[in-house]
């Protein structure tokens, strides 16, 4: 009778692991709404990436989405980082696999440009709460993490759902059997992989269409306006990554895609360019006052500008900008990165009028 009992006990829990997980009230409306851009491991123009500050500054900035990385924690813990060890985002070295949490807080965050923050490493709650209260939607990347694990992605997406972001989030898992795994589970989940609309668009609109919600994934260099209507036509918004100068930004658009990822490209106008010299004058990247003040200045008026509809003097003023951006730089006022987001960002603006 016992034997007996245990059998049947067994069968239930292998029929319960077989079961999907059909327990969350998923909405994916988000599919349908107009082209956004997604920051690309968070708004890193004005943050260090895979930061809550990204996140909260993507919120702030008008970005739809944000892109993160799940890395495990030598205790067991889920944070944010692409890389498998904290030596370039952080002021500590290490492995994350060999660290505790409480190891990885005691370091600091870097931003681009190596200056150092008071911003500590994430945990995925913590990140998700600020997608949420920042109202971006998430694009999980599958390439990090372990989502063969079945408690690993039970884990992301009770998360997901307990802080409010699972309404509005993807997954980006390329390899088709981790992909089918987890469609299983979560077949309502938004899933995606990385295509090549130019050489496979055709086979992987058939392999996408096998997925109740789906999102078609391609790099701006591998797609045209031929690709672009076949996925259109399939009933599937586009994911378009990669997108990081004004020139690109422009072609993205012609595609009429859901999501345009991007490092640099920061939404909207001259008053979001402005903003972002102010958050990086606050982490010292900008480290003279007087620099931020000027180009500041010289972005506000930009802004009046855009506002009364005068295209030239959006125009001319974004040209002598440009010239001071150049001149800054040349005197070691401004990082390179900075240097190229602000001219990235004044060439889209002035691309639009």
């Amino acid at each position: 009778m016992k034997k007996r009992f245990i059998t049947i006990i067994s069968c239930v829990a292998v029929l319960l692991l077989l079961v999907p997980n059909v327990s969350f009230a998923y909405s994916n409306d988000w599919l349908d709404g107009d082209t956004e851009l997604s920051a690309h491991r968070g708004a890193h123009v004005v943050a260090p990436e895979n930061s809550v500050e990204a996140i909260k500054w993507a919120g702030l900035l008008d970005y739809g989405f944000v892109e993160i990385d799940i890395q495990e924690t030598k205790d067991g813990y889920y944070v944010l980082m692409h890389d498998a060890d904290i030596d370039r985002t952080t002021n500590g070295s290490g492995k994350i696999e060999n660290l505790t949490l409480e190891e990885i807080k005691s370091y600091n965050m870097v931003t681009e440009d190596g200056t150092v923050t008071d911003i500590k490493v994430p945990t995925l709650e913590e990140a998700l709460e600020a997608a949420a209260k920042y109202d971006v939607g998430v694009n999980f990347d599958g390439s990090k993490g372990d989502w063969e694990d079945k408690d690993f992605v039970d884990y992301v997406m009770e998360l997901a759902e307990e802080t409010g972001v699972l309404d509005k989030s993807f997954f980006v898992l390329s390899n088709k059997e981790i992909r089918d795994q987890f469609n299983e589970w979560y077949p309502e989940a938004t899933v995606t992989f990385l295509g090549n609309a130019s050489e496979n668009v055709e086979e992987d609109i058939e392999e996408l269409q096998k997925y109740k919600s789906s999102l078609y994934t391609t790099s701006i260099h591998n797609i045209d306006e031929k690709s672009a209507q076949k996925i259109h036509d399939a009933g599937m918004g586009i994911h378009l990554y990669q997108v990081n100068t004004a020139e690109l930004y422009n072609e993205a658009i012609k595609y009429q895609p859901r999501l345009i990822e991007t490092d640099v490209i920061i939404p909207g106008g001259a008053i979001n360019l402005a903003t972002s010299v102010e958050q990086l004058s606050k982490l010292n990247v900008i480290e003279s006052s007087g620099n931020s003040l000027v180009l500041g200045t010289n972005l506000m008026l930009v802004s009046l500008y855009e506002k009364l509809d005068q295209g030239h003097k959006v125009i001319k003023h974004l040209e002598n900008f440009k010239e001071i951006v150049n001149y800054m730089h040349e005197y070691d006022h401004l990082p390179d990165y900075v240097k190229d987001i602000l001219i990235i960002n004044a060439d889209k603006i002035i691309s639009q009028w």
